[in-house]
């Protein structure tokens, strides 16, 4: 998509086992030619009218590099009227072959329902835009650090 030219791009999928678990699964490509694959697992703790509140544990595979674990990661989505929401992430990031903490990493994101994806396909429940930031948790905020991302989010 490369619209942004330090920012990534996301396609993200989602899997209700049950109302509290779900598989959870991304693709991302960075404009820096960087592409990653996330599958991982979430509990949802907390189900409230304004605000939900999820852990997850996960490995990412980026390409020409290890694997990674995160985990801890905390979720967040504050519900909005009428079906928008802001959610994000904090999230811990462990290099699995070395063993070393990686980093840390946060994120916000405006979510925009999508309801005409919704009647493309009847397995498809919900569909989302976001549109938001991310950073790694360095004190320094100048844009290349700052990364502004885009997602596509289909729960089914």
């Amino acid at each position: 998509m490369g619209i942004v030219p330090y920012g990534q791009n996301y396609g993200v999928l989602s899997y209700g086992l049950s109302k509290r678990f779900d598989i959870v699964g991304y693709f991302s490509y960075h404009q820096n030619g960087t592409k990653s694959q996330y599958i991982g697992g979430l509990y949802q703790f907390l189900n409230h009218k304004k605000l939900d509140l999820a852990a997850a544990i996960g490995i990412r595979h980026t390409k020409y590099q290890n694997f990674d674990i995160f985990f801890p990661q905390l979720l967040y989505t504050y519900k909005l009227p009428n079906d928008f929401s802001i959610g994000g992430s904090i999230v811990r990031g462990i290099e699995l072959e070395n063993e070393r903490i990686k980093g840390d990493a946060i994120d916000i994101t405006l979510y925009t329902p999508l309801r005409w994806a919704e009647k493309l396909n009847s397995n498809i429940k919900k569909a989302y835009f976001g549109f938001g930031v991310f950073k790694n948790t360095e004190t320094n905020l100048s844009k290349d650090r700052l990364y502004i991302h885009y997602s596509l989010d289909f729960i089914i």
